[in-house]
């Protein structure tokens, strides 16, 4: 969530900022591999839950609790990205362009 919040705001890309360089790479280098890894864990979990659940076992309540909640974060931060590029690809703008940035990025 944190990387998604970064990733979209304006400031961070620039010296404006006051981030460090090494910051703003990894974020640019590790976000997508991240949300990857993130659906394929859910993915993982939420099967292992399901079969959990099957068998009545005793940590199936606590996936009940914890799926809902996960998934929920994992689209939220889906949502904030799609939310803040949905505009500029409308537009024919780059992803990630904002008013008052004078970079350009993927």
């Amino acid at each position: 969530m944190a990387f998604s919040y970064l990733r979209e705001e304006p400031t961070f890309w620039t010296n404006a900022g006051d981030w460090p360089t090494g910051l703003r790479e990894l974020v640019q280098d590790t976000y997508y591999p991240f949300i990857v890894l993130e659906f394929l864990l859910l993915a993982a979990f939420s099967g292992v839950s399901i079969q959990r659940l099957s068998t009545r076992s005793r940590s199936a309540s606590l996936a009940v609790i914890l799926l809902p909640l996960l998934w929920g974060l994992f689209f939220l931060l889906i949502a904030n990205s799609v939310a803040n590029n949905l505009e500029n690809l409308l537009t024919g703008r780059p992803l990630h362009w904002h008013r008052d940035a004078n970079w350009s990025q993927l």
